[in-house]
């Protein structure tokens, strides 16, 4: 009973910093991706005006609307905030209040704080540094500084994002606690009672625990952690010389012009929507939701390589024939480009090398859909 309660405690542990840190992983994407959201709605040339003159900014304010709509999108982010680094703190470029805290105004000077403190340097130069988990008096938080640069490279601020992380506690807690009640039954039961109850008690919600790392919550596809183990496992293909694959990049086009017309959860249909007809044509079993509107299908083995071609042509005929169906709402509407790539032996070192050309012949062909809705 004591190594079954030593094995119980070590799986729980286990288990514990194996999703906090896909959970990090996954939070870091995002922030990267609602970054370059943000960078669509400034101007990055200037942030020196939004500074000086905040509110009376011709657009400020309409900016520091989108901004909300950007942050109240993803339920787990608490704060919001774009600042720009200079040897004297944060220089507030955009701030984002809550319920409980006010937000600080524009130009306003806020303290560099003590976790970033030794990467003042690097922020200062306009590189990347590390996100941080910190616990103080404004919550359990994931904090990523993401940096904004202009049209030549050069850092003018950087995004802050503050992601909560007591859904995380919250998750494990329940799970702990399923696990005393488990192991509470364990010592009145039979072993044959013991081992159903364990499957019951412990295996599901692990396995529930495995579904949220490794499973979109949106659409139920395989997501971007499951397509990087894969990505492993065909890199060792790679590298012993017996891969042989296919990789079709999917990119869902219209998402942002959806939210912004017909509201999230409009664009969060679309998006699902979009995502069954990929999969109705693909399978399930080898598409992933990798982004926001960007979805990945490996045709893995000689069988599956063979049809990626033809099941590529039968997806854009249906996205074909959408467009000329009559009668359907927007968000009822699919609209997506697509490019394929076949692994070439000899040219291709990685999987990464195979997805890029996808991604390059996905986007000719999104260029050439543009033209021909443009003649």
């Amino acid at each position: 009973m004591i190594l079954f309660t030593i094995l119980t405690a070590a799986y729980v542990a286990i288990s514990y910093f194996e999703f906090k840190d896909y959970t990090v992983r996954d939070c870091v994407d995002y922030a990267k991706g609602l970054c370059t959201l943000i960078e669509d709605e400034l101007d990055a040339e200037h942030i020196d005006d939004y500074i000086e003159k905040g509110f009376d900014y011709p657009g400020y304010t309409e900016i520091r609307s989108r901004l909300f709509k950007l942050r109240d999108a993803y339920p787990d982010i608490v704060f919001l905030y774009v600042y720009q680094i200079r040897e004297d703190g944060c220089h507030v470029v955009f701030d984002l209040d809550t319920d409980d805290i006010p937000a600080s105004e524009p130009g306003e000077i806020v303290e560099f704080d003590e976790s970033y403190l030794k990467y003042i340097p690097d922020m200062l130069a306009g590189k990347e540094v590390p996100s941080i988990i910190s616990r103080d008096q404004f919550g359990y938080l994931l904090t990523i500084y993401m940096p904004m640069t202009d049209a030549e490279g050069n850092c003018k601020c950087y995004v802050g994002v503050d992601y909560s992380m007591d859904l995380l506690t919250q998750y494990v807690t329940d799970i702990v606690k399923k696990i005393v009640l488990i192991f509470v039954a364990v010592m009145v039961l039979l072993s044959t009672a013991t081992i159903i109850v364990a499957n019951r008690g412990i295996v599901k919600p692990v396995k529930q625990l495995e579904n949220r790392v490794f499973r979109d919550t949106l659409t139920g596809l395989l997501n971007r952690n499951a397509y990087y183990d894969y990505n492993k496992i065909l890199d060792a293909q790679i590298a012993a010389g017996d891969a042989q694959f296919s990789i079709i990049m999917v990119d869902v086009n219209n998402l942002k012009k959806m939210n912004d017309n017909y509201g999230h959860e409009k664009g969060n249909q679309y998006l699902k929507n979009s995502a069954d007809v990929i999969a109705s044509v693909f399978g399930r079993e080898d598409l992933y939701r990798i982004g926001g509107d960007e979805f990945v299908v490996v045709m893995e083995g000689k069988e599956r390589q063979a049809e990626s071609t033809h099941l590529l042509q039968e997806f854009m005929a249906r996205i074909q024939d959408y467009h000329e169906r009559k009668g359907l709402k927007p968000w009822e509407q699919v609209y997506a480009a697509a490019g394929i790539a076949d692994y070439t032996s000899g040219k291709d070192t990685c999987t990464e090398d195979v997805l890029k050309r996808a991604d390059m012949a996905m986007y000719t062909e999104k260029v050439e859909m543009k033209a021909a809705r443009t003649e």
